[in-house]
């Protein structure tokens, strides 16, 4: 148990794990986490692919080496701490207040006036007055006939910020653990008015239901406007339904999540689920009158256009227009060059058959008396939403606006004591002080001199 003890409250221990858990960290940034298996063969070979998925490090910050790390990072603070605790407990006691008159001799910042008057009362009032006002307020105090002992202090919570700091690490990985073993992370895909409670892990390999179900009102993608196949940002409108009622509506975009349930939905992409089912729109002008209306109609429609005494049919639609030996066709779902097929009719008959591209919309328009230009074209989306539940994150935020105050109570403040002693000596009254701090002794030697002129002066 001694051995165990003494590796554990070593100082060398703790930079060891330190060391190993930081270089681990780099690993698991360099490493992309999560991508498919054969994502990994073709970025790393399938041997490396091999041992990467042997240790783990396709999700590293979950593996159980990893977790061990932590743990053993958590004992050998816990340990270090009460090891080292003792120590600073005698600060707080007091009989190590009282001081012989030896050891203000032995101080490296000490100074000593002389009064005429022998009252040893008085000179205690005086110097507890000029103590406090410099904001040392005495905590001990011995009084004899021809002597008495002062000790005053201040920031004395000093000596206690490195284990606050130890206590907020141990929150932070207290709460890390706590969401690596109880919260999840995934994915839900919803297509465009449909709804989906299930999420598929980061492993890729299971899922998680959800006590509640997610609808997906409809879904926007908002381009650039001088890069129309660029999006600029991706909305979806979803409802939450739980038991059977919907009680939640929100707008998702980038940074801009849902909650429910101390669960998280954050927008993270989206494609197109049906391209030919979605909705074209199209701007349709009369060349002789001038006149211009607009239509939104799906594959295969007819719409009537009253204005211009015509009527509109789509007869094709493709997202990613190519043109093959075997005809027109699409390469994609994607909208990287949307071009449609229309026909203008008048009392049922086809008077002009024209094809409409979205980003060339002067190409393939034949002589007529109506032009027709792309407006916009909404295909079926479906989005996707990363979920991440994590119980123990309000841990780490403890944690670490802890460590801030721990941090700043360690570098910012210094306990600072004064030791004084009163003694008659011949005609008048000798006054003795010493003054220690454990850091930042050069600006309290100044302040120890302002002190001692001003105990002087009064003397």
């Amino acid at each position: 148990m001694k051995k165990i003890w003494s590796f554990f409250s070593s100082i060398k221990t703790a930079i060891t794990l330190f060391f190993l858990i930081a270089l681990t960290s780099i690993a698991g940034t360099i490493i992309q986490q999560q991508p498919t298996p054969s994502g990994y063969e073709r970025i790393y070979g399938p041997t490396v692919a091999k041992i990467i998925k042997a240790l783990e490090l396709y999700d590293m910050y979950h593996s159980w080496w990893f977790q061990l790390l932590l743990v053993l990072f958590a004992i050998n603070l816990l340990v270090c701490s009460i090891d080292r605790l003792p120590r600073v407990l005698r600060f707080f006691k007091k009989e190590e207040r009282f001081k012989p008159r030896e050891f203000l001799d032995s101080l490296p910042i000490k100074c000593t006036s002389k009064g005429r008057s022998k009252d040893v009362k008085e000179a205690l009032k005086l110097v507890e007055d000029v103590l406090s006002s410099h904001g040392f307020h005495p905590k001990e105090r011995v009084e004899e006939e021809k002597r008495a002992y002062l000790f005053a202090e201040k920031g004395l919570l000093n000596r206690l910020g490195v284990y606050v700091t130890h206590f907020s690490i141990l929150i932070v990985l207290l709460g890390g653990l706590i969401g690596s073993f109880f919260g999840f992370t995934g994915y839900m895909t919803i297509v465009e008015g449909g709804k989906s409670n299930n999420v598929v892990l980061r492993d890729g390999t299971s899922n998680k239901l959800l006590p509640f179900v997610l609808k997906c009102k409809s879904f926007e993608v908002i381009f650039y406007k001088n890069r129309p196949d660029v999006p600029k940002d991706y909305i979806s409108w979803i409802e939450v339904i739980d038991g059977g009622k919907k009680v939640l509506e929100k707008k998702i975009e980038v940074n801009h999540p849902l909650v429910y349930k101390g669960i998280y939905f954050y927008q993270s992409s989206y494609g197109v689920f049906s391209a030919g089912e979605g909705i074209l729109t199209l701007k349709v002008k009369d060349k002789n009158t001038g006149k211009v209306e607009e239509v939104s109609l799906k594959v295969g429609q007819e719409k009537n256009l009253p204005d211009l005494g015509v009527s509109i049919r789509l007869l094709a639609f493709y997202p990613d227009f190519v043109l093959t030996q075997n005809g027109p066709t699409s390469r994609s779902d994607e909208l990287n060059n949307p071009a449609a097929l229309v026909e203008i009719l008048k009392d049922g008959k086809t008077i002009n058959r024209t094809w409409v591209f979205a980003f060339f919309p002067n190409v393939h328009q034949k002589k007529s008396n109506y032009e027709v230009k792309f407006v916009n074209y909404k295909p079926v989306f479906y989005t996707v939403l990363q979920v991440s539940r994590d119980p123990g994150v309000w841990l780490v935020w403890v944690g670490c606006i802890l460590m801030i105050a721990a941090i700043m109570m360690t570098f910012f403040w210094s306990h600072r004591r004064v030791f004084v002693w009163i003694e008659e000596k011949g005609k008048g009254v000798e006054v003795a002080l010493g003054f220690t701090t454990n850091r930042n002794q050069d600006a309290f030697r100044e302040k120890a001199e302002v002190i001692c002129k001003n105990i002087k002066e009064r003397l």
